[in-house]
C-alpha cells in the first residue's frame, strides 16, 4: 500500500512539473509582439480604429500590437489568415461587419472559414452610423428631393460603395426597396476611391462614415442629406435621421470587432478582453473614437457574437428580397 501511494505521489509530482512551464507561459502572455490583421486598405475606418486601439492595448499589456493590412476578396483574405493562424493569441483580427456579416451572406461560393465558429470574439471596438451624402453636381439637397428625382428617372441616380457586399452597398439596396426607387450601384476598391468620385461628380450618392464624410460636407464639397443613426450625429445636428424621415428600418450601423482564432486559451482571451476594455476607456482613445461619430458599445465575447448573428439574420432577408448574389 505504501509503495502504491509513493508511486502515485511521484506521478502527481511529475505531472505538476510538466504542467508548470505551460502555466507560466500563459501567465506571461504576451511575451512577444501581437499581430493584428486588418482586412481593409490603410486609411479605412476599421484600419484607423484598429491602430488606435492596438497602440493602447500594447501599452496595457507591455508588448507591441502591430497592425498588418491584408485586403482583397472583400476582406476574405485577411479574415482567412486569422482563421488559419495558431490559436495562441499572437494573431488577431480587426474585423468589420462588412466582412463578418455581409460578405458570407452575399457570396454564392463557400468561404474557407466559418465566421461564427472559427473565431473567438474578443469585443466590439466601435460602432458607426452612416451619412447619406450627395455630390454637389447631382443637385440633390435632401431625401424627398432624391426620391422624387429617382422616381422620375429610374436607374439614373448612382451610388458608390467600397465594394460589392459592403455596408454602403446593402444600405443603398435597402433604401431602394423601402422607398420604391431604383438606384444604380457603382462598386469601388475601397472607400477613398468612391469618395473621390463623389466629390468629382462621377457618382451621385455615397453612404459614408461621419469621420470620413463630414470634413467634405463642412467644406461644401458634398451635401449630407440623412443619417442612419438612431439620433442625430453630434457633429452634424442639422442632418435628419432616416428614422425621422420615415424609414426606421434604416437605423443601422457598421461596426468593427476584435477576434482571435477559435481555440485560443480562455486565460488569453480574458487578458485580451480586459485590455480592450481598458483601451476603449482610456481618455485619449475614447475621445478619438467618439470624435469620429462612433459609439463604444462595451460588448464582449458571446454578446458580440450574438449581435453578429442577429445582423446576419437581418441582412440575409434583404439580400434574398433584392436577389443579391456575388461570385
Amino acid at each position: 500500500m505504501n509503495a502504491f501511494f509513493g508511486r502515485a505521489a511521484g506521478a502527481i509530482l511529475s505531472l505538476s512539473l510538466l504542467s508548470a512551464p505551460a502555466a507560466q507561459a500563459q501567465d506571461a502572455y504576451p511575451n512577444k509582439p501581437v499581430k493584428v490583421i486588418v482586412h481593409t486598405l490603410p486609411g479605412a475606418s476599421s484600419d484607423v480604429l484598429a491602430r488606435a486601439v492596438s497602440k493602447a492595448m500594447g501599452d496595457q499589456l507591455g508588448q507591441s500590437f502591430v497592425v498588418e493590412n491584408r485586403s482583397g476578396a472583400g476582406g476574405a483574405i485577411g479574415v482567412d489568415a486569422v482563421a488559419k493562424a495558431a490559436p495562441d493569441g499572437y494573431t488577431l483580427l480587426a474585423g468589420a461587419s462588412s466582412a463578418m456579416v455581409m460578405l458570407p451572406i452575399v457570396l454564392t461560393r463557400k468561404l474557407p472559414y466559418d465566421e461564427n465558429k472559427d473565431f473567438a470574439p474578443i469585443g466590439v471596438i466601435s460602432r458607426s452610423p452612416f451619412l447619406l451624402v450627395a455630390s454637389q453636381a447631382s443637385g440633390i439637397r435632401d431625401l424627398p428631393d432624391l426620391i422624387a428625382k429617382a422616381k422620375a428617372h429610374p436607374g439614373k441616380i448612382t451610388y458608390g460603395s467600397a465594394g460589392p457586399g459592403t455596408n454602403p452597398h446593402l444600405l443603398g439596396e435597402l433604401l431602394s426597396q423601402l422607398a420604391g426607387i431604383e438606384l444604380t450601384h457603382v462598386p469601388y476598391k475601397g472607400p477613398a476611391a468612391a469618395q473621390a468620385d463623389l466629390m468629382g461628380g462621377t457618382i451621385d450618392l455615397l453612404f459614408d462614415t461621419p469621420s470620413s464624410a463630414l470634413p467634405h460636407v463642412k467644406s461644401g464639397k458634398t451635401v449630407a442629406i440623412a443619417a442612419s443613426s438612431d439620433a442625430r450625429v453630434t457633429d452634424a445636428p442639422d442632418v435628419p435621421t432616416l428614422k425621422e424621415l420615415g424609414y426606421p428600418s434604416l437605423t443601422l450601423y457598421g461596426w468593427t470587432g476584435l477576434y482571435a482564432p477559435a481555440g485560443t486559451p480562455p486565460e488569453t482571451l480574458a487578458r485580451l478582453r480586459g485590455a480592450l476594455k481598458q483601451a476603449l476607456h482610456t481618455p485619449a482613445v475614447r475621445e478619438f473614437i467618439l470624435a469620429g461619430g462612433n459609439d463604444i458599445l462595451d460588448l464582449y465575447g458571446d454578446d458580440m457574437l450574438a449581435m453578429q448573428k442577429q445582423m446576419q439574420d437581418f441582412w440575409r432577408g434583404v439580400v434574398k428580397s433584392r436577389g443579391i448574389r456575388l461570385d
